[in-house]
């Protein structure tokens, strides 16, 4: 049998309150604006730190102008925070101007 960490949820399991206090899934919301850049970055500090780095995803939550020639990916990724990272990934067309753009990202422990 395999040793599961109090905090794991498995099916069958009983509910603890050890396991319902458990931070293991964070989420949030970042707006974001900066005037004509390619690229942006911006710290984030998670709300309750993690014990172990987790597995990070971000995305743009707009499609006004131009963000659809934009990426973000979370880089720097720690057990109290990451770093937002937004860059432009058709460099022809310039810098651009972005205003009051949602940027959503997600956290979990890994498995």
């Amino acid at each position: 049998m395999v040793a599961v960490p109090a905090t794991d949820w498995r099916a069958g399991m009983r509910i603890t309150g050890l396991r319902l206090a458990a931070k293991d899934y964070q989420a949030g919301s970042l707006i974001i604006s900066f005037t004509n850049l390619s690229s942006y970055t911006q710290a984030v500090t998670f709300p309750t730190p993690f014990p172990v780095p987790p597995i990070m995803n971000c995305e743009i939550a707009a499609g006004a102008g131009t963000t659809g020639r934009f990426e973000a990916r979370p880089i720097n990724v720690n057990a109290t925070g990451w770093t937002l990272f937004i860059l432009l990934t058709d460099t022809a067309e310039g810098p651009d101007t972005w205003t009051s753009i949602p940027v959503h990202w997600t956290a979990r422990m890994p498995t």
